[in-house]
């Protein structure tokens, strides 16, 4: 099979050119080399989800990663100030995972990128490619479950 029709090659490469498009934006200075595109996703859950208690094994089930990519990133993210863990009153082993006020307007800024990078990844693509390109990921996820 050549490279061109190795449907894991394929994603591999769309996810390196994904990344390298996502790190020309500009960041603010004050953020620069803080954050990464998993952080960004992050804080977009927890925004998705503000009326919900969200707990590590939520975020590791939402991203498919293991627990302790997790926790590193949890760890890293409370040291940037942009989430917080709080104690629940149900339950004293668990620790819900909230954004700060940064980790908001931080979301807000790679919302926007992210927007604007979905624009671009849409061009020229029909709702049914669409609708027919999503069907066919969840089988790949499926498939690879």
């Amino acid at each position: 099979m050549s490279h061109r029709n190795d449907i894991g090659f394929q994603l591999h490469n769309l996810s390196n050119m994904l990344k390298r498009h996502m790190e020309q934006y500009g960041t603010p200075s004050h953020m620069e080399d803080i954050v990464s595109q998993n952080n960004g996703w992050i804080l977009g859950y927890l925004a998705d989800h503000p009326n919900q208690d969200v707990f590590q094994k939520d975020l590791e089930n939402a991203f498919c990663v293991r627990r302790s990519t997790v926790s590193k990133v949890i760890r890293l993210m409370e040291e940037k100030g942009f989430i917080q863990r709080q104690d629940v009153p149900y339950d004293a082993r668990l620790k819900k995972i909230v954004l700060t006020d940064e980790g908001r307007a931080l979301h807000e800024i790679k919302k926007q990128e992210r927007l604007e990078t979905e624009q671009l990844l849409r061009q020229g693509v029909t709702e049914e490619e669409l609708k027919t390109f999503f069907r066919v990921m969840e089988k790949f996820k499926k498939n690879i479950e």
